[in-house]
């Protein structure tokens, strides 16, 4: 069954509080939008409340669909108005009410999922979990998601609850469904980099500035370093602290810059350090895709010059015009060229 209850004990919001919600129509008078954590109250934001400057598209200040940081500016309880201001609202009020929101959100979906395993059959009854839960420790701490931090402790200390007027069963489940939730999930932190190096070490020296990074590594947080496509590389390690884990990565950059470019070559970073999801990664690889594409059709248009790094008369595998397009030469003399047409075979000058 589809439980539906508020996230906070006052049935309304009060007046200046700052409330998320969701645009669902725009008209004349303004847009119509639904209290997201009042049980989806309906609410307006009036055309004059919209911005401080002149409107000249509505649309480019709200859409159907998304969802907004509001300020309230009235409520009429007895006939169910409540008016709302986005022109009043600020960016700490912004930051502010995102977070409580993303807290409160969390709260609701476990309760909601403890009411389901524990049979109840009405959105009443879930109110009653939420008076004897959640809505008890926001009035203990007077203010609003407090209790979003108590149900992160209870995962070491489970007696929390002991206060709490519900049952065993209940509790038990409370903190079974915490326990899923709750606990901490590792972060992927990633940085992308291009190194290169035209000196006489060559690949050598971009080996070498790798593995300098490499030594960063630690037990607790291994540092990854994979080739995309050359010259571009992605540094990668997984942690449960975020700032730690982009301390580690930044270390690990320092330490391959500082290599390359006592060989004489260059470090360039692409993207720095920061946590990414499994989304996040796949949009990375969508745009790199992208770029790769872009690239190989101005490759299409014209001929390219391209030096390549020496390395002791070895092999040297280089992209040309796109990450899956390769030529290999021996570069063993220095100063080597590779001119590149589409209309001819690849041809080496010396200059």
């Amino acid at each position: 069954m589809e439980f539906s209850c508020r996230f906070y004990s006052n049935e309304f919001p009060d007046i200046e509080d700052t409330v998320m919600v969701k645009v669902h129509k725009i008209g004349e008078m303004g847009a119509y939008v639904t209290l997201s954590e009042y049980n989806n109250k309906e609410g307006m934001i009036l055309l004059s409340e919209l911005s401080r400057r002149r409107i000249r598209s509505v649309n480019k200040l709200v859409r159907v669909g998304r969802s907004e940081c509001v300020a309230v500016i009235r409520v009429d309880q007895d006939k169910g108005y409540i008016d709302l201001s986005k022109r009043r609202v600020y960016t700490k009020d912004v930051i502010q009410c995102e977070d409580r929101f993303a807290k409160a959100k969390v709260i609701n979906s476990i309760l909601r999922h403890v009411a389901e395993q524990v049979g109840y059959k009405t959105s009443a009854e879930l109110e009653g979990l939420y008076e004897k839960t959640a809505w008890y420790f926001d009035l203990k701490f007077k203010k609003k998601a407090a209790a979003y931090d108590i149900f992160k402790k209870a995962l070491t200390d489970p007696t929390v609850f002991d206060e709490c007027d519900i049952s065993e069963k209940v509790k038990e489940k409370l903190i079974e469904d915490i326990k899923k939730r709750l606990t901490p999930q590792a972060l992927k932190i990633r940085a992308d980099i291009e190194v290169s190096c035209f000196a006489y070490e060559g690949i050598e020296a971009i080996k070498a500035a790798l593995g300098e990074g490499k030594k960063c590594s630690t037990e607790e947080m291994p540092i990854k370093i994979n080739l995309i496509a050359a010259p571009l590389f992605v540094i990668t390690t997984q942690t449960m602290e975020r700032v730690e884990g982009i301390e580690a990565v930044t270390k690990a950059l320092d330490a391959i810059k500082a290599s390359i470019e006592s060989f004489g070559g260059s470090l360039k970073v692409i993207m720095p350090p920061k946590a990414v999801t499994d989304f996040d990664e796949d949009e990375i690889k969508k745009r790199l895709d992208q770029e790769a594409d872009a690239e190989e059709a101005r490759g299409q248009r014209g001929s390219k010059l391209v030096r390549l790094g020496q390395g002791h008369g070895q092999f040297i595998t280089w992209t040309i015009h796109h990450p899956r397009q390769f030529i290999t030469c021996d570069n063993s003399s220095p100063g080597q060229f590779i001119t590149y047409d589409n209309s001819s075979p690849a041809t080496i000058h010396h200059p």
